[in-house]
């Protein structure tokens, strides 16, 4: 058997855990859609709408304040205005609620796949970390990895999504920028990890005898959550749309990121069986297979 194939045989549990902890981000790195956008465009909508029934409700009243204003003017000419008025006030908490209860289940779906994310990585990481140091003796580039793996479960950990949902659905908006910046430098503290992960990763997969997986350029997320703040405050909250959308975006480029960076570690951790050519038909044929996939002969040697 050759010895790649040997390697791969005997680490086939560790390599297994690996395999299905990266096969698990379809479940943890689901990307959201755009259409979130419609989430930071409800409150300016609801406020013109219900500016514009408020107008509306002002103006059909006008020419009538003066007799309404009469003594002697009965209860009943009166009472279709309140109830209008009544009913506005109605419609407006009820899309009030609405734009909150949007906002905060949105707040819950960025949360979580944060949380997933990191939690699926956090694993990924110790466990390869583990097969590394395992297999090889100790050596300072490799426990590196495992230095970085403690430190992101450390600083990293997992977030009540279900608490800051309720926050904002009823302290918002404070709790709601609280919660942005929050998502915004997680990321961007996580980069920063993921960069020194992957440069001491490296070294350490061709340390151990893998094939070196010539990772790119890991690209950053440098968003500078304090300044967002203050151009939140400047625009009277117009910039939040602009910065809910980075959520999304930064996110979503991260995981696409991530799951190259991944593959390259399989590809790496995982050799490709050598292959042979068939005497029949010439077709490559597996090493360790005693018969060619296309013409079914038998292999000898």
């Amino acid at each position: 058997m050759p010895g790649d194939i040997k390697m791969a045989t005997e680490q086939g549990p560790a390599l297994g855990r690996i395999e299905s902890l990266v096969r698990l981000r379809t479940e943890t790195d689901r990307r959201m859609g755009y259409a979130w956008m419609t989430i930071p465009l409800l409150p300016p909508a609801a406020a013109i709408v219900i500016g514009a029934g408020f107008v509306g409700f002002l103006v059909s009243i006008l020419p009538k304040i003066g007799t309404l204003s009469q003594p002697t003017t009965a209860p009943s000419a009166i009472e279709p205005y309140v109830g209008g008025l009544l009913g506005l006030w109605g419609v407006a908490a009820i899309v009030l609620f609405a734009v909150l209860f949007f906002g905060a289940l949105s707040f819950y779906y960025l949360m979580e796949r944060r949380n997933r994310h990191f939690g699926r990585q956090q694993l990924l990481f110790s466990t390869i970390h583990r097969y590394l140091a395992s297999s090889r003796p100790a050596s300072e580039t490799i426990a590196q990895l495992g230095y970085l793996s403690d430190d992101s479960t450390y600083a990293e950990g997992p977030k009540p999504a279900g608490l800051w949902a309720l926050l904002v659905l009823f302290v918002t908006p404070i709790v709601g920028l609280v919660a942005s910046y929050s998502l915004t430098q997680d990321l961007r503290k996580h980069d920063e990890l993921q960069s020194k992960y992957q440069a001491a990763l490296a070294p350490s997969l061709v340390e151990a005898g893998f094939q070196d997986p010539n990772f790119p350029s890991y690209k950053s997320h440098h968003r500078d959550p304090i300044l967002f703040i203050i151009l939140t405050a400047i625009t009277g909250g117009l910039f939040w749309i602009y910065w809910y959308y980075t959520l999304l975006k930064d996110y979503n480029d991260h995981f696409a990121d991530q799951a190259k960076f991944e593959d390259q570690i399989l590809k790496s951790l995982i050799p490709t069986p050598t292959q042979r050519t068939c005497g029949t038909c010439g077709g490559a044929v597996p090493a360790i297979a005693k018969f060619c996939p296309h013409c079914g002969s038998q292999q000898t040697g």
